[in-house]
């Protein structure tokens, strides 16, 4: 299942005002990432699926890696990857492993959410090189009932996502590895990218 999809901006304020606009809706904050650098905006889509949009925090000084998705090297704003809510994730990442699609080691997160229900999940990214330009997410596994975007703005639904990349068998064999083939299509492309279309108030709008 998709868990959500993640909209990066180099500038969050004009991002978020340019979606707010596009959408017909006002986008939820959502929270600050000290280690990061950054900040999130959300929108809840239904079924535990959500969209956010991450971009700089300029009250926050920048990590000394970087922040996250590339966002200081960003021009503009893209789809930038998407996560997968899985119901085992141990046992996922050893069958993607088995399968040829590596991932970083599994961690346990955490944060309290505004209202002050606490939140846990854990998660693992694909390794360095295996996200293939972010067409196979990262894979979620909630440890909480309660979710990151449950009490963010309502109202939009995820029509579509596709993912498209000059290997579409291998980014197909991957997604069955992972037992996601049906979630996304997949399209040939020369470059790697993300489109979804999102049901709004405004419309139809698609994003890549």
């Amino acid at each position: 299942m998709i868990d959500h999809i993640l909209y990066a901006t180099p500038d969050l304020e004009s991002g978020v005002d340019d979606l707010n606009r596009r959408f017909g809706v006002r986008l939820s904050p959502g929270g600050r990432h000290l280690e990061l650098g950054t900040r999130n905006y959300l929108a809840d889509l239904g079924d535990r699926t959500y969209f956010e949009v991450l971009g700089p925090d300029p009250d926050l000084p920048a990590p000394a890696h970087g922040r996250p998705l590339g966002i200081d090297d960003l021009t503009e704003p893209r789809l930038s990857t998407w996560a997968a809510r899985v119901d085992d994730l141990d046992e996922t990442v050893r069958t993607a492993v088995a399968n040829g699609c590596r991932f970083d080691p599994v961690v346990a997160m955490s944060r309290d959410r505004g209202d002050g229900v606490h939140l846990a999940w854990r998660a693992a990214a694909p390794a360095e090189g295996q996200g293939f330009g972010g067409v196979i997410p990262f894979l979620v596994q909630w440890e909480t009932d309660a979710y990151a975007a449950e009490l963010s703005t309502k109202g939009m639904h995820l029509v579509s996502l596709v993912v498209s990349h000059p290997d579409t068998e291998m980014v197909r064999g991957h997604l069955a590895s992972l037992d996601l083939a049906d979630c996304v299509a997949v399209r040939q492309a020369a470059k790697p990218s993300l489109q979804a279309t999102l049901r709004t108030p405004a419309g139809e709008v698609t994003l890549g």
